[in-house]
């Protein structure tokens, strides 16, 4: 199978601006069956997810496909990284932003033939597989989770414990303490969330 190198750039590129624009430097916390789990964006998530390898960091691979001047010459394909995965993720990574804004779902204990997640966020068409946040070493920072695999695939569920739709996305810029800015949900009916739920919201959010 060909797969044109300049074409998964083009997509690269595009979507390395909306993971700038909606995702880096974010972190969301989303609220399913009355439990909750953050997730952190990261610069260094943005290359693994996109199913290409390369000669750059990943912090450099970022960096040149948000100046769009990352090179064909620059991805490459291996056994880790095949080139048919990384044309249909780099088909659908441009959306990866819309599981932070729209109706989606949580999956808990996500099995894979190479891997096991804590868990994955999907709308159904993809799916976004999450772990601890760690550092170079392996150590666990925080509660937090960061992005490990971006999946393009109906999730089956042979693969996890149970499906959970998600009620509530908040979202805050990694540095801030509390969460000012809801992308879904009910106004409403935030008042009725656990205290350990409100106790990370803005006040705004809870007297509206």
């Amino acid at each position: 199978m060909y797969i044109d190198k300049r074409q998964l750039v083009t997509r690269i590129k595009d979507a390395a601006i909306t993971y700038q624009q909606y995702l880096v430097g974010q972190t969301y916390m989303f609220v399913y069956d009355q439990k909750k789990i953050e997730v952190i964006f990261k610069v260094d998530s943005f290359m693994h997810l996109t199913g290409v390898a390369s000669t750059l960091k990943a912090k450099d691979f970022y960096k040149k496909a948000v100046r769009k001047s990352l090179k064909a010459s620059e991805i490459k394909f291996d056994s880790k990284h095949p080139a048919d995965f990384a044309d249909i993720k780099t088909r659908y990574i441009k959306r990866l932003y819309e599981l932070t804004i729209t109706d989606i779902f949580i999956a808990e204990d996500i099995l894979t033939m190479t891997a096991t997640y804590a868990f994955g966020m999907t709308n159904l068409e993809f799916v976004l597989c999450c772990g601890k946040n760690t550092d170079k070493a392996g150590n666990v920072i925080d509660d937090c989770y960061v992005p490990y695999s971006f999946r393009v695939e109906e999730i089956d569920n042979g693969k996890f414990q149970e499906l959970f739709e998600v009620d509530y996305i908040f979202k805050k810029s990694t540095n801030q303490n509390k969460y000012p800015q809801m992308t879904f949900g009910n106004t409403e009916k935030v008042k009725f969330l656990d205290q350990e739920i409100k106790d990370k919201l803005e006040n705004c959010l809870i007297e509206e």
